[in-house]
């Protein structure tokens, strides 16, 4: 196994990113893939106190995501953020509607914190994380614990990657598509795992939540088959 999980936790959305990388290269070139990797650590959001002070209307507020979010959005390989987008995570209680059509500090570190998420949380599971945070303290807290995690998960990936790809490079420093290949396996299987870690304990945190969901889910269903035998007699 050329990928050998730490110990230590890590958050998976680094992971993710990771993957996508090593499936984009152009030139399997270790020293390449390391100094990406090696920047990683700069690419995670500002700190809090960088953050835009000061109401953002809708269009200023998905530009500053875009541009803190930019290795998310290159990596989607297309738009990720968008204000329809906004608005149903704002509907579904996961971050606070505008406050006369502006966004303040909270709504952008809760946004980059969702935005950054999505790629491993349901819109459920969101809520379930971010939905009960509700004073500005509150928020700076969270937001400074994600920014902690990105910035160790992306060190840690940095050098898990960075010493796999050095045993496995020749002395020219080239390495085989099957090497990254099999890298990226290694990498997606401890995303999946997490992932997975990250949804039940979200479940164990909110049973009342769950709970709650599948009636609707039964319910939803019942409805639709209740529906669907109506289309057929009236037929």
């Amino acid at each position: 196994m050329i990928f050998k999980t730490s110990t230590s936790a890590k958050p998976y959305i680094v992971v993710l990113i990771t993957i996508w990388y090593i499936f984009r290269m152009d030139t399997i070139n270790s020293e390449t893939i390391d100094g990406y990797f090696s920047a990683l650590p700069r690419k995670a959001p500002a700190d809090w106190e960088y953050l835009p002070d000061i109401g953002l209307y809708m269009d200023q507020l998905v530009t500053c995501l875009e541009r803190r979010l930019e290795l998310f959005t290159k990596a989607a390989g297309g738009s990720l953020i968008t204000p329809s987008m906004i608005n149903n995570y704002a509907k579904s209680k996961i971050v606070p509607r505008a406050e006369g059509k502006k966004y303040g500090k909270e709504h952008v570190a809760l946004l980059l914190t969702v935005f950054t998420l999505k790629r491993v949380l349901s819109v459920q599971d969101m809520g379930s994380l971010v939905g009960k945070i509700g004073t500005a303290s509150e928020v700076e807290e969270f937001y400074g614990r994600f920014r902690r995690g990105m910035e160790y998960s992306a060190r840690e990936t940095a050098s898990l990657v960075g010493t796999a790809l050095a045993e496995a490079s020749d002395d020219d420093k080239h390495l085989d598509a099957k090497t990254l290949r099999d890298l990226a396996l290694d990498l997606a299987v401890d995303a999946s795992i997490r992932s997975y870690a990250a949804e039940t304990l979200l479940a164990f945190a909110n049973p009342g939540e769950a709970a709650s969901d599948k009636e609707v889910k039964i319910k939803a269903k019942k409805e639709k088959a209740v529906s669907k035998k109506g289309k057929k007699a009236s037929a």
